[in-house]
């Protein structure tokens, strides 16, 4: 089996862990015997032109190459290999990296599902709606984020073991819909009205990867704070590191901490809210995250051989 994976998001040297998650992904697929290739659109760094070049780029790229299954990672990715005339040459899946209600919208939704095979929602969308739609979330290597002993992680990052820290994540850049205003109100209001003075923020942005589970494990309590998600890949690696999450309700996140002790879903994006569920995660250190996300299959192996069978269906 050859599969072609097409992604706008994919680790770089100026961005080293951008989608760091797609390529964890593409290489667990390897792990399991699966020939893959990776074709990048660079748009991050080259500019939205760069999807129109792509299209003619991908064109020659596909001319005389076969392959058993497209993945294209990302609605703008879908869309420049539908406009480069050669989704028909392939197998085609799509994933969605958010809801595609917040990836250009259902107009576009439309236009890739009837020319495409497969797609792969990462929360629960009410557009699953046929045997074709897939909800699969991305899988965390439980290998590489586990718990550690948090005095060694606060060294390891020169962090003041005497103190808390509050976790604030947002891959390789500060981005909107993470709602930073709201992650630093919730931690004055911790400061301010709760006592919490040794409470601090800690936030991981466009860090080596080998630092990261150094962060989770330093945390006392990792905070999502978003309008929107997906699958946060951020809030199932604390659930490997059994650090304690409290989060807004986006995305899949309910489902992820269904049973969860110590983590807490918001009603609304309310910062007081959201600091009383961080209080209550601080006050109960139990934590039960890594048993669970087990036994819910969100492990990278069983993730990738979920994949493996989606594309074996297509195949057939």
């Amino acid at each position: 089996m050859k599969v072609l994976h097409l992604t706008n998001n994919y680790p770089t040297k100026k961005y080293p862990i951008s989608g760091i998650f797609v390529k964890e992904q593409i290489d667990s697929l390897e792990d399991i015997g699966i020939d893959t290739e990776v074709y990048l659109v660079n748009g991050r760094e080259n500019g939205k032109l760069e999807y129109l070049k792509e299209i003619f780029r991908i064109r020659r790229f596909l001319k005389n190459r076969q392959f058993d299954v497209i993945h294209c990672h990302h609605a703008l990715t879908a869309l420049t290999l539908i406009l480069s005339g050669k989704a028909k040459k392939s197998k085609v899946v799509v994933s969605f990296q958010n809801d595609p209600t917040h990836e250009f919208g259902l107009k576009l939704f439309s236009f890739i599902q009837k020319r495409t095979d497969a797609w792969i929602f990462k929360n629960n969308s009410s557009l699953i709606s046929s045997s074709n739609h897939y909800y699969l979330p991305n899988g965390v290597n439980t290998g590489f984020f586990q718990p550690i002993d948090k005095k060694e992680a606060c060294k390891k990052l020169g962090l003041d073991e005497g103190k808390r820290y509050l976790l604030f994540v947002s891959s390789n850049f500060m981005r909107e819909q993470k709602r930073y205003d709201i992650f630093t109100e919730v931690l004055r209001i911790l400061r301010e009205k709760h006592g919490l003075n040794d409470l601090e923020e800690l936030k991981l942005i466009n860090t080596k990867r080998e630092l990261v589970p150094y962060y989770f494990n330093a945390a006392s309590v990792h905070l999502l704070s978003s309008d929107f998600e997906g699958s946060p890949n951020s809030v199932k690696e604390a659930m490997a590191c059994e650090t304690p999450v409290v989060s807004t309700n986006v995305g899949n996140v309910e489902e992820l901490l269904e049973k969860v002790n110590s983590s807490y879903v918001a009603e609304a994006n309310d910062p007081e809210e959201l600091a009383s569920l961080v209080l209550q995660s601080l006050n109960k250190p139990e934590n039960n995250s890594r048993e669970i996300l087990i036994q819910k299959k969100l492990d990278i192996v069983s993730v990738a051989k979920k994949l493996q069978d989606l594309y074996a269906s297509l195949i057939n």
